[in-house]
């Protein structure tokens, strides 16, 4: 039994291997080395059983460390229409939850993972949009639809201005909507940035500079408040959308106030992840 259970785990590591097309380190030899040992151990004491359970355990933690590949196949499993109790049974019980003020009878689902922050919105225990945040760099599921997230700035990602939401006080963030059409059940799919996020593409340094997202978000809204002129807005705007690679999106049947509304403001998500 202990060679049937090294030639699994073995091929375990060597199939994410390949997917995730990266030259075996030697760490990953060593790795193997050690549930093999554990295993070993395990079945001389007759608990074949409670190993494999071991050492599936082991092999995850190992990939959760040094891929992305778990997370991002479960967050792919999400999709909206979905029942909630199908969803709660891929992502678990919410830590937070929330009542919408716009409407009574949407719920907001609050999840904080290691590598991402997950929101799923709810009525009748049916999933009507949920949207994901990184939290740690290079953390880049793809967005349905469409690309990676943050391998494109906004604009590059969708020419037109969609609708859009904003705030400068309790939370820094900039968020814009886009119809995906008949094709894709009319759903709307929101990008944008979120101050508590971190930088999807390693390679993209404005992400991470809060400072200058916060004088263009500023600019904007100077702008919006005293500016009779619509056209005003329309530089502002373009700094933004050329400027900012998104570490935010959602995907959602609702109107996309209810978006901008179930994010947590800068206090909230303070309490919330302790941070």
């Amino acid at each position: 039994m202990d060679e049937q259970l090294k030639d699994v785990v073995e091929d375990l590591v060597e199939d994410s291997l390949e997917e995730q097309d990266v030259e075996k380190p030697s760490f990953w030899k060593k790795t193997q080395t050690s549930i093999m040992m554990i295993a070993a151990l395990m079945i001389s004491a007759g608990q074949f059983n409670d190993t494999k359970d071991l050492a599936s355990s082991i092999y995850e933690a190992t990939l959760t460390h040094f891929t992305h590949s778990i997370e991002y196949e479960l967050i792919e499993k999400i999709h909206v229409g979905s029942s909630m109790e199908y969803v709660k049974s891929l992502v678990g019980e919410p830590h937070v939850l929330k009542r919408s003020k716009l409407n009574p009878e949407l719920q907001f689902h609050y999840y904080s993972k290691a590598k991402y922050h997950l929101t799923l919105i709810s009525t009748d225990e049916r999933l009507v949009g949920y949207s994901v945040f990184t939290l740690k760099d290079g953390f880049a599921p793809k967005i349905p639809f469409a690309e990676e997230l943050g391998l494109k700035t906004l604009a590059q990602a969708h020419k037109t201005t969609g609708s859009y939401s904003y705030d400068v006080g309790n939370l820094l963030y900039f968020i814009e909507s886009q119809d995906l059409g008949k094709q894709q059940m009319f759903l709307t799919l929101m990008r944008g940035y979120v101050e508590y996020g971190a930088s999807a593409q390693e390679s993209s340094a404005l992400i991470n500079d809060k400072n200058k997202v916060a004088k263009l978000l500023e600019t904007l809204d100077q702008q919006a408040t005293f500016s009779e002129n619509e056209q005003a807005l329309v530089a502002p705007l373009n700094n933004i959308r050329t400027a900012i690679s998104p570490n935010f999106y959602a995907i959602t049947e609702l109107e996309p106030v209810v978006i901008a509304e179930a994010l947590l403001t800068r206090y909230e998500f303070q309490m919330f992840t302790k941070s």
